[in-house]
Parts: structure tokens; sequence; C-alpha cells
């Protein structure tokens, strides 16, 4: 187990247990093929490298959520909400976001799904809230 103090959190990350689960059983946007899933997929290289490389410590790739909910449209673009799970445990709880990039946040929880089947026990959520710009050649869906 790693400890790490990201802002007021602290974590205790499995980052070997995380990144052979994801290895085995993840896919790029949680496996969905919606247009905004691939989109997702295909918008996240323009997001700053500090974001993919604060995933990365923890054991976690970028493309691979477990679930990459799109929320809407946002500042010229969508809003998305992924989650990713870890392996271990969340220490302290903090009380507010950490800002990765502009307009990129993170938080961690314990409750928030969809909780994944075999993943490692225990482990708690990373989620993110960011705006994508739409890159696919196709429009965009109506909703």
């Amino acid at each position: 187990m790693t400890e790490f103090a990201l802002g007021p959190y602290r974590l205790s990350v499995d980052v070997e247990a995380t990144q052979n689960w994801y290895h085995v059983h993840g896919e790029a946007a949680g496996g969905c093929d919606c247009a905004y899933c691939r989109n997702f997929s295909a918008a996240v290289e323009a997001l700053p490298p500090e974001v993919g490389a604060f995933l990365t410590r923890l054991g976690l790739d970028l493309r691979k959520p477990e679930d990459a909910s799109e929320c809407g449209p946002a500042d010229g673009g969508r809003l998305y909400l992924p989650i990713y799970h870890l392996a271990g445990r969340l220490l302290e709880r903090g009380a507010g976001p950490l800002t990765l990039a502009p307009g990129v946040t993170a938080w961690f929880t314990t409750d928030q799904g969809p909780f994944p089947r075999n993943f490692p026990e225990p482990f708690f959520q990373c989620c993110l809230e960011l705006r994508l710009p739409w890159v696919l050649e196709e429009p965009e869906p109506e909703k």
C-alpha cells in the first residue's frame, strides 16, 4: 500500500492491484460505445498532461473510467463526470474537490457506483469533473 496526501485527502492505495484489475477488466470509457463515451475517449487527449499524470500515480488510466457520465453542454463542450475505482482505503475525506488543471477537479468518496464485480476489496472511488470539446466527426446527439 502507498499512502498519498492530496490536499485535504489521505489515501492508502494498492497501486499494483488497481493497475492489475484495470489491465484485465478495464475498457476505454467503461466499455460503452455511445457517441458521448466515444467522444470522451477521443477528447481526453486534449486535457493538460497533469490530469493523466495524477491518475497514473494512483494506478489509473485516464481513458479507462468505470463510468464516464456525460452531463450536458458546458462552456462550448460537454461536461463529463468519470468515476475510477481504487483498491485501498480512503483515510481522510476532504471538504472539497482538488483542482487538477483549469476546469478539471477531483474528489474521493466511498459510495459512488457503479461498483465493478471482482474489484479488489476494500476499495473507494476517484471522481472527476471536466469539460471536453466535441471532437468526433459525427454531430452531437440530441438528448
